[in-house]
Order: structure tokens, then sequence, then C-alpha cells
């Protein structure tokens, strides 16, 4: 065996080395950590690299999370202002909302214009044309808060659409109230009752119906001074930043009181009106307005206010019940007389043979109401006899 000269030395260049696969190995134990990583040191040149949230960035190796509002730039090294969104008309959220909206205002419309053409009818005038037109501007209303809720938010939209949301509703439902109440007063009346209700001719009802509506505003003002109205940023999840009308969920329930108020009356008087004669075949058209109102109302408020961190469904929900709660009344009591009037006008006659025609009554002024609530009052009840 020979032996070593201790002036030879072995001298190796990483240059003139062959490395399997050509990759080089590295002289330290862990590389450096990717964008938006830091640092987990082991020991003095090993550490493993941790992910940080993705609402924070790398400062000295310490994750750092951002403000809300605020969201990470592409370098992770500082924060940036977010951009505050606002709701896509041309998304299918707002689209679908505002197609429907479009359709509700023209068939609204052409109800309207049908009233007037045949405002003299006996099918117009035993419906209570006045109420009818004062239910057909809150109907029309509530379609076009369809654009008002899914427009930009500014200081005098978010004002706009604390009043009129509450305008529209009292109008249809006080309209709505005010016809129930007047059946039930005159169909429920004590058989010794001699003379005729007051306040049944149509322009005391009418005055009546704005005088409710008009009380909602007045509340609607005393809040908007209470709680100026204001455009904020709301922040549904950490890289998100919404641009909304700043109301309390508190204040936006209180202000829908006073229209639930409404809606339980409605539904009360259609219940106490489910018997009346038929000729007067309008009360179980309402009594069906008013038990699908309560479901809608009901399935809403807590699809609402369960859905607070997506704005988009939020306010899409909101548009869909304020057009549920006008289409259910126009449907139900204005589209069997438009088609009355319109495709079967032999039934629209006031007088049959000279005598009054028993299908459509004229009760408009409520006199021959009261005639035939007494009646009604007079007949004796089979079940006893």
């Amino acid at each position: 065996m020979g032996m070593c000269v201790a002036s030879e030395r072995l001298n190796l260049s990483v240059s003139t080395l062959k490395w399997h696969d050509g990759i080089i190995p590295q002289s330290i134990c862990s590389g450096p950590c990717p964008i938006g990583h830091v640092k987990n040191h082991q020991d003095q040149c090993c550490w493993s690299c941790l992910r940080c949230r993705e609402d924070s960035y790398v400062d000295n190796d310490t994750c750092i999370t951002c403000q809300p509002g605020w969201a990470p730039n592409e370098k992770k090294s500082d924060c940036d202002k977010l951009t505050p969104q606002v709701i896509d008309w041309k998304s299918p959220w707002a689209l679908v909302p505002l197609i429907f909206a479009a359709i509700g205002i023209g068939c609204t419309v052409f109800t309207v214009c049908v009233f007037i053409k045949f405002n003299k009818t006996p099918v117009i005038m035993a419906s209570g044309r006045e109420l009818c037109y004062v239910l057909l501007l809150g109907i029309l209303s509530s379609y076009g808060m369809t654009f008002l809720i899914l427009a930009e938010p500014t200081v005098q939209r978010c004002a706009a659409v604390r009043v009129g949301l509450g305008l529209c509703l009292s109008l249809c439902y006080s309209a709505i109230f005010i016809k129930t109440n007047r059946i039930s007063r005159i169909f429920n009346r004590g058989v010794k009752t001699v003379h005729r209700p007051i306040y049944t001719s149509p322009i005391s009802q009418v005055a009546i119906c704005l005088g409710i509506a008009l009380l909602n505003v007045a509340g609607t003002i005393v809040w908007l001074v209470y709680e100026e109205p204001d455009v904020w940023e709301v922040y549904p999840s950490p890289l998100t930043a919404v641009l909304s009308c700043k109301v309390s969920e508190i204040s936006l329930v209180l202000s829908l009181m006073f229209n639930m108020l409404l809606i339980l009356l409605c539904t009360l008087y259609a219940f106490k009106t489910r018997k009346i004669p038929e000729n007067y075949n309008e009360a179980k058209y309402i009594a069906f307005t008013m038990y699908s109102t309560c479901i809608v109302w009901l399935a809403f408020l807590p699809i609402y206010f369960s859905t607070k961190n997506d704005y988009r469904i939020q306010m899409s929900c909101l548009c869909t019940c304020l057009m549920i709660s006008a289409s259910v009344p126009l449907g139900c009591l204005f589209v069997p007389k438009v088609y009355l009037v319109l495709f079967q006008p032999y039934k629209n006659v006031r007088q049959t043979n000279g005598k009054k025609s028993q299908r459509f009554r004229v009760f408009d002024d409520g006199k021959e109401m009261q005639k035939e609530g007494r009646l009604i009052n007079f007949r004796p009840n089979k079940s006893k006899m």
C-alpha cells in the first residue's frame, strides 16, 4: 500500500465538477421564502416557510394584517386602499329585478289607462275607483323603488330610499285597509243600526288613506333628522369593501313596523269580511292578497338579515319582496277587472231587463252597500230554525 505525500493536495473546482441532472447543491440549509411567506427558524441556517393570510403583508418576517378596507399589494410588502364595490346593473343580481320591475311598471300603467278609459262602467265603479287609484299609485311606486335601491349610493338617494320604502308600502296597505274596513263596518253591523256608517264616502276614504301615508312620511322625516342619511363603506369580508347607505338594522326594522301593523290590520279585516255577499266578490281576492303578503314578509325578514355578508343577495331580496308585494294586489285585485272589462264587456252592464245587474252592484259611495248590508243582517239564520 502506497503512502500519501504531505505536499500533494486535491484541488477541486465547481466549474470542473459534473453534477447529476446539472443541479448544483446549495451550501445553505433552506432557501428564501416566496412572496407572502415568512421564515419559521429551526436553527441558525434552517427554516420553514409559513404562508400569511390573504389580508396580510410581510414586514421583517412578520405577518401584519391590513385594516378593514385595505388589502396587501402584489408584492405583499404593504397595504393598498380597496375600491368600494357597488352592485353592477349588468349582473344577474340586479338585471333580473330590473327586468321584472320594468314589466311591472308597464302592467301598472296599462291598468291605470284601462281604469281611466272605463272609469264610469259598473265594474270599475263597484271596486271603489278612488281607492283603486291610490293603490295603483302605491304599486307603481313599489316597482319604481327597485331602480332607487340598485342605484349607486349617494346621500340624496339614501334619503329617497328611506322615505320611498315606507311611503309606497303605506299607500298600498292603507288603501286595502280602508277598503276592508268599510266593507266590514257596513256588512258586519248590528241589525238595529239604521244610519249609514260615517266616513264611507270616496272623498273621506281617500283623505283617511292619504293621512295614514303622511303619518308614515312624518315618522320617516323624524328618523332622518335623528339619523341623518349618509354613505359609508361596509366590509362583509376581509378583502371586500361595499359602498352602502348608512342605516342601522334596528332603524330599518322600526321603520317597517308601521307597515307591518297595516298588513296585520288588513289581514284581520280581510278575514272578517270573508263571508259577505258573493256579488261583492272582491273580498275573497283581498283575503288571498293579504294571506300571500303575510307569507312573503315572514320569509323576507330572516332572509334579509341573514344575508348581510353578501350585499348583492340582500339588495336583490329587498327588491324582490317589494315587487311581490306589488304584484300580488295587482294580479288579484286588478287583473280580473281588466280582463272582464276588455274581454267580457257583456258582463260589464249596469242594468239587465230594467233591473240592476245582480253580479256587479254599484257600491261606489257606500249607499247601496249599506242597503245590502242591512238585508244580510236581517236574514234569518237557517241553522237555528
